[in-house]
C-alpha cells in the first residue's frame, strides 16, 4: 500500500492507474464485480491518457488515503441516481440497469465523461461518505461489550451518522440480538464464532457526529450522497441503507461540520455520564497530525474518568495483521486507578460486515 503523505504532491498516471487497480481488488474482494471491472477499466484509460484521466488529472494531488477512485465512481453513481445520466444508469442494477460486456462498460464511461466531465471533476472534490449499516455488526458488538447501561455515542467520521442510530436497528449475532427486534433495518451477518449471552446495547442519552463534511441524512440531498456510494451491484446493502435513512429521519443527531476532529470531539465528551466514541475505516483519512491529537485528546479525557463517567473507544479499522478484514478495538476507561486504560481485541469483521467473528 502507498505511503501516507500530508504534502498534496500531484502523482502522476501510472500512479493513479495504480489506485484504481488496487480499488479494483478490494471491491472484488469485497464482492463488487461489478465496480472491479470497472476500475480496471478506469485504470488502463487513465494509462492511455484517454478521457478518465482528464477528469483525475484536475485533481492528481488527491493523497491515496482520500480514495480519489471511490470519489469518482460514486459521483458518476450519483448523476444516475438522480437522472441525470440515463445511459450511465443503464448499466447499473441499483438504477435497474443490466451490466454490460467490456466494451459496452468502456462505451457508456466514454460517454459519461464527454456529457459530464465537469460534474465529475466536481465530484472528485467529495468526501467518501461510506455510511455502511452492517458495520453496526462489529460495532455494535464492541459498544455493547463497554457494558455501560446509558451512554452519550460519538462517532467520529460520521458521514451521515447513520450507525450512531444502532439502537433503533436489528443486529442479530446468532442468538443475541442487539438493538429493536422490529426494526426495519436488519443486519444478520455471517457469524464465525459465538457471542456471550446478555449482552446489549446501552441506553442511548445523546447522539453526536463529527465529520468535516457530515451529511444530513434526513435531506433527499443528504440520501443521495449516501446511496451514490453504495456500489451499484449490491442491492441488498442499497436496500438496507435507504431503510436506515428513513429510520435517521426519526432519530435526531447533533452534528458538527469540521476539520478539528480532536478538538470537537475533546468538547463532545465534556458531560456527565458514560460516553462511548466510535469510528468504522476513518482513520486513514485524517492528516497524521490529527490522528495524534485525536488520541492524546481521547487519552485525556480517559485520565479523568470515573466510575460514574467511564469512557470507551471503539476502533473499526484495517486489521494490520491482514489487510483483507478489519478489526475491532474497546478500549475502557472506567476510573478504577488504570488511567492507561484497558485495549483488548473484540472482533475481527468483514468490512462491510458480511462476517463477524467474535474474540471475547
Amino acid at each position: 500500500m502507498e505511503a501516507e503523505s500530508d504534502s498534496g504532491a500531484a502523482a502522476g498516471r501510472d500512479e493513479w492507474a495504480g489506485r484504481m487497480e488496487q480499488q479494483a481488488e478490494q471491491c472484488g474482494h469485497l464482492g463488487s464485480a461489478l465496480y472491479e471491472r470497472l476500475l480496471r477499466l478506469l485504470a488502463d484509460d487513465v494509462r492511455a491518457a484517454g478521457p478518465t484521466w482528464d477528469v483525475v488529472a484536475t485533481r492528481a494531488d488527491l493523497r491515496f488515503g482520500q480514495a480519489g477512485p471511490l470519489r469518482l465512481v460514486g459521483g458518476a453513481h450519483r448523476l444516475a441516481l438522480a437522472g441525470r445520466a440515463p445511459a450511465w444508469a443503464a448499466v447499473l442494477p441499483s438504477c435497474g440497469g443490466t451490466v454490460p460486456d467490456d466494451a459496452g462498460f468502456a462505451a457508456a464511461w466514454s460517454e459519461l465523461c464527454a456529457t459530464h466531465h465537469d460534474d465529475l471533476v466536481a465530484a472528485m472534490d467529495r468526501e467518501v461518505q461510506t455510511n455502511e449499516v452492517a458495520r453496526v455488526g462489529g460495532l455494535g458488538l464492541a459498544v455493547a461489550a463497554a457494558g455501560f447501561g446509558q451512554a452519550h455515542l460519538v462517532e467520529m467520521g460520521c458521514s451521515g451518522a447513520l450507525n450512531l442510530r444502532m439502537d433503533r436497528f436489528c443486529t442479530a449475532l446468532g442468538p443475541t440480538v442487539l438493538g429493536d427486534p422490529s426494526s426495519t433495518v436488519q443486519v444478520r451477518p455471517e457469524l464465525h464464532g459465538t457471542v456471550p449471552a446478555g449482552l446489549r446495547l446501552p441506553e442511548v442519552l445523546s447522539r453526536t457526529g463529527v465529520d468535516p463534511f457530515p451529511v444530513d441524512a434526513t435531506t433527499e440531498d443528504g440520501r443521495l450522497t449516501l446511496l451514490s456510494f453504495v456500489w451499484p451491484d449490491q442491492t441488498e446493502r442499497f436496500d438496507r441503507i435507504a431503510a436506515a435513512i428513513d429510520v435517521a429521519r426519526t432519530e435526531p443527531v447533533e452534528l458538527v461540520a469540521t476539520t478539528r476532529t480532536a478538538e470537537a470531539v475533546a468538547a463532545a465528551l465534556q458531560v456527565d455520564g458514560p460516553r462511548i466514541v466510535l469510528h468504522s475505516i476513518v482513520w486513514q483519512y485524517l492528516p497524521t497530525s490529527e490522528r495524534w491529537a485525536v488520541t492524546e485528546a481521547l487519552e485525556a479525557a480517559g485520565e479523568r474518568a470515573t466510575a460514574e463517567s467511564p469512557l470507551a473507544w471503539v476502533r473499526f479499522e484495517p486489521d494490520e495483521w491482514d489487510r483483507r478484514r478489519a478489526a475491532v478495538w474497546l478500549r475502557t476507561w472506567t476510573g478504577d486507578g488504570s488511567a492507561a486504560g484497558h485495549d483488548r481485541l473484540v472482533a475481527q469483521v468483514d468490512y462491510h460486515g458480511r462476517w463477524v467473528r467474535p474474540l471475547l
